[in-house]
């Protein structure tokens, strides 16, 4: 899919606040990919389609998860989790994306998981602190993200603080946004930077 067709599929279907959200989670995902030698064209189309789906019906977002063998623990959890993989299967079943990349930064770009592709890191950080979100912390996560070369450090912090809200609201977290922050925590030498 190119991008001018991605920017239209999403314009006609989202709120406009929610797809301005979206541009910006694309801009800022190839500015990552230009500091950290990504591949900004996977990116851009990855962060334009990541939140395709997060106004679905919440049914008809079960009955993707079901059909097509996805995780079945995420029926239960709502839109919030749901609406990355669903989006992912949509966009390779219906629009043809086959990018194993692009796919899976769009299915993972809210929870994250261990082990990310260098895609699915841009825009997990890019929905995180693209200019338009006012999330309190989100400039020291910015600043770690642009001037502190770190992309796995970035999504620790991230997935703590994520993890850290979600706890302080009693809402359960999901299994990979465990994971994930278990994996990127750099008090565990099980992996290095970048």
């Amino acid at each position: 899919m190119k991008i001018d067709n991605a920017v239209e599929l999403v314009k006609e279907k989202l709120p406009e606040k929610r797809f301005i959200h979206s541009m910006n989670v694309a801009k800022t995902a190839v500015k990552l990919a230009e500091i950290y030698d990504g591949d900004a064209q996977k990116a851009e189309i990855a962060g334009v389609l990541h939140d395709y789906c997060k106004y679905d019906d919440l049914g008809t977002m079960y009955q993707i998860v079901t059909q097509n063998g996805l995780d079945s623990d995420l029926l239960s959890y709502g839109s919030e989790i749901l609406h990355g993989p669903v989006a992912a299967v949509i966009m390779n079943k219906e629009y043809g994306i086959n990018d194993e990349e692009v796919l899976l930064a769009i299915k993972n770009h809210t929870t994250g998981r261990a082990q990310m592709t260098k895609t699915e890191k841009l825009v997990f950080i890019a929905d995180y602190i693209e200019p338009g979100r006012q999330t309190p912390g989100v400039e020291e996560i910015r600043d770690l993200a642009y001037n502190q070369g770190s992309l796995d450090k970035t999504i620790y912090e991230i997935s703590k603080r994520t993890v850290l809200h979600l706890i302080s609201k009693d809402i359960n977290v999901y299994d990979a946004t465990i994971a994930c922050l278990n994996y990127y925590n750099y008090s565990d030498e099980r992996i290095k930077d970048d």
